[in-house]
């Protein structure tokens, strides 16, 4: 950006400082939190007022980037952090409209989320870690977006997914949290590993972490390894395949969490990632990455079809949905698959609070009737929107934005990703077409389950009393408090088409597939195949859910194409089966030779051992010459001697041998704890001893 004088200057360093301030500000909250939140009463409304902070700021940020109608705007700060072999490491703040709106966007929504989690979380003792940890996620989502290179970028990666397993497991007593935090923890670090290569590759090759000065068109090596990495990294975080199993099972956490992962933090980090970086890949790489998410998309929208719990429906929604927009980012609509990211952000967060709604609606009225079943289970259900009928309006306007409804903002950004397909530089014969099939086929199956979940839960007859509520159940359910119902309205407006084409509710100026007249016949094909799903399902499930059956195809969308199995038979059967086999082999062979070379040298029953045999030797050769060397008036004096060194010189090294061994083993055990938490401190712990050794050494 051209500075014309020294006022101007001063707005953009001061509108930097603001914006770097935000991840700064959340990482004291979070500290302050963590330590102190008990004695702030919980910490409820000093959490609140922080994030509004920093959502005011956000907004203001984003306000100061785009008004003045420059889409080249960029704001751009760094210093040196250290420097190996006179290669700098830096850290800066980037400043564009893609970044200032992503501050926006993660600020506002985790406002929001607060002031539902008000509401959500109010009976809960240990809410001040709650506080602590979201906003400890918010301030890593905030550096990422930020970060002007993809080693800066990294940290705060890990950091976002260290604040996810904090969340996913925060009711850690529980089986099934600990053990998706976990299932999510080692996915991502997995994937991880990919994107820490290809930063290898870029220093070696390179010399730098720029992402904007990424060029990897040329077919080498390197830039194959860092491709590769990218690719591997961004799909792991956004759940795309191979690796999004760890999505569903992370809803164990609280549902405003799942609301916060969904839209606007920890599964979008990989599309922004890719949307950054995918202007430096090549035409090959490009189509990989259109068909993971196509594939993935498809996928995804089949599974939602047959789940029976509300989160885990929307889950599979995202991961959809996040299918799209990669698949856009591979045909080179990066503007459209952005968008879509965007309004994804406030539709999908709407549809998880009003999951929140209904489950702790569900809870409390299991409560004061005395019954107990599953609240998640969307089969025991309906009649909900007569009792609940402004969380059932907000739902209507969030389902029709997912499914592509005209007048939704998921319409503009939707077909927008469609166009981009058609209007892709491929000369590919079958690509497209199979792309455009896998586009449709996805809206189509979106639109479905979208109906049918709004069908079980909201409408009908309430089904509790199969589960042994009493009749009058539905009388149970409590009022929606204010700090549930106006994140649902805000998220409800925003989610339609006035703050993204207010002046054409049908027609975005965005991309240029609408100047070249490419299918303009596309969004209403959408619209009649979303329409088509909906009455489909209305039609199926208009006298409640189906009864569940055991065939192949069923349990192929109910199982997510089986791929949990896939795994535990081709990975984690097999590594538990070499983990005994080493077991057997240490207890056999290993401690088998310590205990036969133990037998040989100490007594064994009435067996003759070398420890017997070296006492015969001492006694009748040893000792005898010894008496005889040394002369009569000489034995008592060195006898003397001798016991005096034995007790105070041999005994006491032996001894203190034997207690600094002990103590090592009793501390080496202690660090075999089992706490993934401690071990995760350790790695922190040595990473950070090797990083000073390392700048030590090269700026010595």
């Amino acid at each position: 950006m051209e500075l014309q004088s020294l006022s101007e200057i001063g707005q953009v360093y001061s509108t930097l400082l603001l914006g770097g301030a935000v991840p700064v500000l959340l990482l004291l909250g979070f500290v302050v939190l963590a330590s102190w939140g008990k004695r702030f009463g919980g910490g409820d409304w000093l959490a609140v007022v922080l994030h509004g902070v920093t959502a005011t700021i956000g907004f203001w940020v984003f306000w100061t980037v785009w008004h003045d109608g420059n889409e080249m705007h960029r704001d751009h700060i760094w210093w040196e952090w250290f420097a190996i072999d006179g290669k700098p490491f830096t850290l800066g703040i980037w400043l564009d409209r893609k970044s200032s709106l992503m501050l926006a966007l993660v600020t506002g929504i985790t406002f929001l989320v607060h002031v539902f989690s008000l509401a959500y979380m109010a009976h809960d003792e240990m809410r001040h870690r709650y506080w602590a940890y979201l906003s400890l996620f918010a301030a890593a989502m905030c550096g990422l977006i930020l970060s002007d290179n993809l080693l800066m970028m990294f940290l705060f990666w890990e950091l976002v997914g260290l604040a996810s397993y904090f969340l996913i497991g925060f009711w850690f007593k529980e089986a099934l949290p600990a053990k998706a935090s976990q299932k999510a923890f080692i996915i991502n670090r997995i994937a991880d590993a990919g994107f820490l290569m290809a930063l290898m590759a870029m220093w070696f090759t390179r010399g730098h972490f720029n992402w904007w000065h990424l060029s990897l068109y040329q077919y080498s090596l390197s830039d194959s390894l860092i491709a590769i990495g990218l690719i591997i990294g961004a799909i792991g975080k956004s759940a795309q395949l191979p690796f999004q199993v760890w999505l569903p099972d992370a809803m164990a956490g609280p549902t405003p969490v799942s609301s916060l992962i969904h839209a606007a933090t920890m599964v979008v980090a990989g599309v922004y990632m890719l949307i950054r970086v995918s202007e430096g890949f090549s035409h090959d790489t490009l189509k990989i990455i259109a068909f993971i998410g196509g594939i993935t998309a498809l996928m995804a929208a089949i599974s939602a079809l047959t789940q029976t719990d509300i989160k885990r429906v929307l889950a599979y929604s995202t991961i959809s949905q996040l299918g799209l927009m990669v698949m856009g980012i591979g045909v080179g609509a990066n503007d459209f698959s952005f968008l879509h990211l965007v309004t994804h952000a406030f539709f999908k967060c709407g549809l998880f609070l009003v999951a929140g709604v209904v489950i702790h609606h569900q809870h409390a009225a299991q409560a004061q009737a005395h019954a107990h079943f599953d609240a998640q289970d969307m089969r025991l259900m309906g009649g909900l929107g007569r009792k609940m009928p402004w969380t059932f309006i907000c739902w209507l306007f969030f389902a029709a934005s997912l499914a592509g409804l005209p007048f939704t903002s998921g319409f503009l950004s939707k077909d927008g990703i469609l166009f981009g397909i058609l209007d892709s530089v491929w000369d590919d014969g079958i690509a497209i077409p199979l792309l455009i099939l896998m586009g449709l086929g996805t809206s189509l199956l979106t639109a479905f389950y979208i109906a049918r979940q709004g069908i079980l839960v909201f409408l009908g007859k309430n089904r509790a009393a199969g589960a042994g509520a009493p009749s009058d159940y539905l009388q149970a359910l409590p009022k929606t408090p204010w700090q549930m119902i106006v994140p649902l309205v805000l998220l409800a407006f925003a989610s339609t088409w006035v703050i993204f084409s207010p002046t054409h509710p049908l027609h975005l100026e965005l991309g240029s597939s609408h100047d070249q007249g490419l299918s303009p016949d596309l969004p209403w094909i959408v619209t009649g195949l979303a329409a088509f799903g909906i009455a489909l399902a209305a039609f199926i499930y208009r006298k409640g859910p189906l009864p569940t059956r055991g065939n192949f195809f069923f349990d192929l969308s109910f199982k997510h194409f089986f791929l949990d199995d896939i795994y535990s038979a081709l990975l984690v059967k097999p590594f538990l089966a070499l983990s005994r086999l080493f077991a057997l082999i240490d207890h056999y062979v290993v401690d088998g030779a310590v205990r036969f070379v133990s037998g040989l040298i100490l007594r064994k029953g009435h067996r003759p051992s070398l420890s017997e045999g070296a006492d015969w030797i001492d006694h009748h050769l040893i000792d005898p010459a010894v008496n005889e060397a040394i002369q009569p008036h000489e034995k008592h004096s060195l006898s003397r001697a001798s016991a005096w060194l034995d007790m105070h010189f041999v005994d006491r090294l032996v001894r203190g041998v034997a207690n600094v061994v002990m103590q090592a083993g009793r501390r080496a055990g202690q660090t075999q704890s089992g706490k993934l938490q401690q071990y995760i401190l350790y790695t922190l712990l040595t990473l950070l001893l090797l990083l000073l050794i390392m700048i030590f050494i090269f700026t010595a």
